[in-house]
């Protein structure tokens, strides 16, 4: 095998010699790029990688202090104001064999970036751009993903796989070690690149565009392009997103059949919320990709960043399965009667046909096994990492559970009793931006406390609800106190209101116990999620529980919301 690569190399060597040679009789200037490459190698190899069958490779990377200076520019903006990933060259070394030439630059976005100098920053890598034909195992291009959100290392994995059997196209994963300019090595997620190599494996036909959703933007936003023949043409995104905001019921969901592989989106949305991708397109317009299929001339929707899966951070192992969809398209979906009830039997069956919970964990416990000799020198991280990977079998089985629970119900709206009101409860922290507190220690259960404690706090408890057409009303009473508001504080005060209302009566002032009422009309069986919200730099309100109800109005009553 050592003479083989030996013998790969060395013809490596002499192409590049041979094209060097021809540049000098040309006249040309030498160029990095004309370097030597290592020959392309199988699909096969890049099928042995994420099977697992061969060690976790262990990568030395080598930036020059010139790179290096190019990378500190770059530093994660919150969406980056339209900053550039610039790529430097970088030689990666496996073992024997080097790879020069890779062209690298930094990824990821607010949770995951890091720069440069950190500990632990996370990078793209792509062996073909400056070197043609290089490849790493087969791959074009791969990105090292740090995991700083993922403790336990499995999640992209597992979730990946999981797509994958439910037939949704999702790039694999598998894990690298990694060394960067003599550094302590890390533990890494290595994952296969968006490209047309990826595309090839899933799609007969690859010169349609691929779409990035960069960073919480639905398709309405001008998305960049990760390949396609036409990056200018986005004539049929630009009608998806259209048909998709239209208000025309029928005709809007006979447009978008016209533009989306609607049997494949169910399918995604669907894994989405069943694995609790709170950061996913469907419920966060992040973390996804579209592809334009031209045989079918349809839009193919693609996850992507699923490391914050089954129940964690802004969703709980016993989220609805029915949750306020901020992407347009998975809007549009839940809108239409038809199509909200072919999704729900979509959850159905792959709860059912996908979700073997006992595989899962199985799966989650032999990747588990698999990485923790690199996590064998720190004794705390390898703690952590068996704790995670603990709680992440749980939430799975608990989720799991939840949602079989769930589709017996989904399609049953909100029962009011002979007063038509109803006292709501089930009542959920949401930290919606800044560092809000819900910290209920110092109160009774009688309260839903909301603290901002100097920095600007955007905070909520929330509850979902299914109802019929109707008017209704949401009321409470509150009190708050201390209230501040600074400068990055936009529409500050406290208020009860439906998610969605980007314009409600907020109270800036409410020393005593206020009673307060928000009304909103339904035009048909739609979930929705009620608030009880915070927005301030300083101060503390309390909502009094027992008082929080919703009553379905009559007909001839009007539109209210305002304080009493």
């Amino acid at each position: 095998m050592e003479r083989r690569k030996s013998i790969k190399l060395r013809a490596g060597w002499l192409a590049g010699l041979f094209v060097l040679g021809l540049a000098l009789l040309r006249g040309a200037e030498p160029t990095p790029a004309a370097k030597p490459v290592i020959a392309k190698a199988s699909e096969a190899a890049a099928d042995e990688l994420f099977s697992q069958r061969t060690a976790i490779p262990r990568l030395k990377i080598e930036i020059p202090p010139e790179g290096m200076e190019v990378l500190r520019q770059y530093y994660w903006r919150g969406g980056n104001d339209g900053a550039v990933r610039t790529d430097v060259r970088a030689t990666v070394r496996e073992g024997a064999v080097a790879y020069t030439n890779v062209a690298i630059h930094l990824k990821g976005s607010a949770g995951s970036f890091r720069p440069i100098d950190s500990d632990k920053p996370a990078l793209t890598l792509n062996f073909d751009k400056f070197a043609e034909g290089q490849r790493f195992h087969g791959l074009q291009k791969l990105h090292l993903n740090n995991s700083v959100q993922d403790p336990s290392y499995i999640s992209e994995q597992v979730s990946r796989e999981l797509c994958l059997k439910a037939g949704i196209p999702a790039p694999r994963a598998a894990h690298a070690v990694m060394e960067l300019n003599g550094r302590e090595p890390q533990l890494y997620v290595l994952v296969e690149g968006w490209n047309k190599q990826f595309l090839k494996r899933h799609f007969k036909n690859t010169r349609g565009n691929l779409y990035d959703g960069g960073a919480a933007k639905d398709i309405t936003y001008p998305l960049d392009t990760n390949s396609g023949e036409r990056p200018e043409d986005r004539s049929r995104l630009d009608e998806l997103a259209d048909a998709a905001r239209d208000t025309d019921g029928e005709g809007r969901f006979a447009r978008i059949e016209n533009v989306l592989d609607v049997e494949r989106f169910l399918t995604f949305m669907a894994m989405e919320v069943i694995m609790g991708h709170w950061d996913g397109y469907a419920m966060n317009r992040n973390n996804y990709r579209v592809f334009h299929d031209l045989d079918t001339d349809r839009m193919v929707f693609l996850p992507h960043g699923m490391d914050q899966m089954f129940g964690i951070r802004r969703s709980t192992p016993t989220s609805t399965i029915t949750p306020m969809m901020k992407g347009v398209v998975a809007r549009a979906v839940m809108e239409s009667d038809d199509l909200r009830r072919r999704y729900l039997g979509r959850i159905q069956f792959l709860a059912t046909n996908v979700f073997d919970v006992a595989a899962i964990t199985d799966r989650a416990r032999q990747l588990s096994a698999r990485v923790q000799p690199a996590l064998a020198g720190d004794f705390a991280q390898l703690a952590n990492q068996n704790r995670y990977v603990q709680s992440f079998c749980e939430r799975v089985a608990t989720r799991l559970q939840s949602v079989r629970e769930q589709v017996l119900r989904a399609n049953t709206p909100l029962a009011f009793d002979g007063t038509n009101a109803v006292r709501l409860a089930n009542w959920r922290p949401s930290v919606d931006a800044g560092s809000p507190s819900f910290n209920r220690r110092d109160d009774s259960e009688e309260y839903l406390p909301i603290t901002a404690n100097g920095n600007y706090a955007y905070g909520s408890w929330r509850t979902q609800v299914l109802l019929d057409a109707g008017e209704y009303q949401f009321s409470g009473r509150l009190r708050a106190e201390g209230l501040q508001f600074g400068d990055n504080v936009t529409l500050g005060g406290v208020t009860l209101r439906a998610s969605g209302d980007r314009n409600p009566k907020m109270l800036t002032s409410a020393p005593d116990w206020t009673a307060f009422t928000y009304t909103f009309s339904v035009t048909g069986l739609t979930d929705i999620e009620l608030l009880c919200e915070l927005r301030a730099s300083r101060g503390r309100v309390w909502f009094e529980a027992d008082s929080l109800k919703l009553t379905r109005k009559a007909a001839s009553q009007k539109k209210d919301n305002q304080p009493r």
